[in-house]
């Protein structure tokens, strides 16, 4: 075994990093042919890292949206005596969670917003699909909040209220 002043080049035979890290891995642990295990545990790694992503992107989302509740109450209880005095006491809010999930919907999902120009100055309807979450109006409130400064309210089904958070 090499003591701890050795090193893996020190020996007659220099070796490569990952070979000096699985000889002392076998070493420490007794086992014999280590490198066969850990083979077969980056071929694991490589087989289920597309299940992992699977549930590693929706995770992140879900993260993301009690975070910005998270963010929202810390606002409000921080913000409570301004708001008494003040009609625009969420502005600050709104624009920085806007930033967010925008942030979010560009990297994560390269969503962009095409058209935001054609949207009527009064009142206008907007109609659109959306998959399981609602996550795409949420990207698409974002952008039109930082692009128009406007705002845009949603008509749902219940499923959507009944989503927790």
């Amino acid at each position: 075994m090499i003591g701890g002043n050795e090193s893996c080049s020190a020996g007659p035979i220099p070796m490569s990093y990952l070979t000096c890290l699985t000889y002392i891995l076998g070493e420490w642990t007794g086992v014999e042919h280590i490198e066969d295990y850990l083979s077969y545990a980056v071929y694991l790694l490589w087989v289920l890292f597309p299940l992992a992503v699977v549930f590693l992107l929706p995770g992140v989302l879900v993260i993301l949206l009690y975070t910005s509740i998270l963010f929202l109450h810390i606002y409000k209880r921080k913000n409570e005596l301004r708001e008494a005095y003040s009609n625009d006491f969420w502005d600050g809010a709104k624009q920085m969670l806007a930033t967010l999930w925008d942030g979010h919907g560009r990297v994560w999902h390269g969503y962009e917003l095409h058209g935001a120009e054609n949207i009527p100055e009064g009142p206008g309807l907007i109609v659109f699909y959306h998959g399981a979450t609602p996550a795409d109006y949420v990207y698409f409130t974002a952008r039109l909040l930082i692009q128009r400064k406007r705002y845009c309210h949603v008509v749902a089904d219940h499923f959507v209220f009944r989503l927790p958070g």
